[in-house]
């Protein structure tokens, strides 16, 4: 009973351990930083261009802007690959990062 006890207590140190480190790393991924520092590739669905390297006025929070337009929005990033939705017909688009 006891040697059951101090691995569950070292099962959830260890699972404490990698949150505290795979959760700051996810949302670096998904953030506009990392979005900006990469070049993305055009994949499949909604197409904003073939090659994506997102400026300052290009990418604000996580709307896309075409000019003055808003025309996407970034749904999620998995670190390779960057999922858009169109704002009027809310197709979605992929991005493969090549950077």
């Amino acid at each position: 009973m006891i040697v059951a006890q101090l691995s569950m207590k070292k099962y959830k140190k260890y699972l404490l351990g990698a949150l505290f480190v795979v959760f700051p790393i996810i949302l670096y991924i998904n953030s506009n930083f990392y979005i900006k520092d990469v070049q993305w590739k055009y994949k499949d669905g909604f197409h904003i261009g073939d090659w994506v390297n997102f400026g300052d006025t290009d990418l604000q929070y996580r709307t896309i802007y075409s000019g003055k337009k808003a025309i996407a929005k970034i749904i999620f990033c998995y670190g390779n690959e960057l999922i858009i939705e169109n704002i009027e017909t809310h197709e979605k688009g992929y991005y493969s990062n090549k950077g």
